[in-house]
């Protein structure tokens, strides 16, 4: 039986095990100081209509059905944010985006007539407490617009599906939810 020496860049075994470099402290779970954030954000929604409140003439006489100018969804959001900072024992730091998940009357996953969406997975980070850390807490409930369709809202028609809620969605939602609380992390958020 031979010997494996690892090729030309000596990479394993044999007489190249002076190649092999440790990762560092393995036991360096001792206890540290850490700040753990969190965050999360929930809400629902509503479609709401404008109308042109201009009279459409027929042949001069003016008609009392006004038409529709267009329809937005009117979105009621809760975003909270928790920075704690704790004692604890812990290998590494730690990242986990905020996963998102929603639920609507549209046949097609689009925003539809009404909705809500909720937090699946805290968004959340985990790193060693630095000067000038500081224990946070936030909430607040604020209402926003999303996805303003022109003209008439058809159900499931081409300006509402699951195609173009995601980004409907982050910009309109999610980025209006950053201005409520100042460490609200838009780059934690997966839609």
């Amino acid at each position: 039986m031979s010997d494996y020496k690892g090729g030309e860049f000596g990479a394993i075994g044999g007489d190249n095990d002076q190649n092999l470099q440790g990762s560092g402290g393995v036991s360096g779970t001792g206890f540290e100081n850490w700040t753990v954030f969190t965050q999360s954000i929930e809400g629902m929604w509503t479609r709401k209509y404008v109308f042109n409140t201009t009279p459409t003439y027929v042949d001069g006489v003016p008609s009392g059905s006004p038409t529709m100018s267009y329809s937005y969804l009117d979105v009621n959001c809760t975003v909270t944010t928790r920075q704690e900072l704790i004692s604890a024992s812990y290998a590494s730091g730690f990242a986990q985006n905020l996963g998102l998940g929603y639920k609507t009357d549209s046949t097609v996953g689009g925003w539809g007539m009404s909705g809500l969406f909720f937090t699946s997975a805290l968004g959340m980070t985990r790193n060693l407490t630095i000067a000038g850390d500081e224990a946070t807490y936030c909430t607040q409930n604020f209402n926003t617009l999303a996805s303003r369709s022109p003209g008439i809202y058809v159900a499931n028609g081409n300006f509402d599906t699951s195609g173009n809620f995601g980004g409907t969605f982050f910009t309109d939602v999610i980025m209006p939810a950053s201005n409520q609380c100042d460490d609200f992390k838009v780059s934690l958020v997966v839609v």
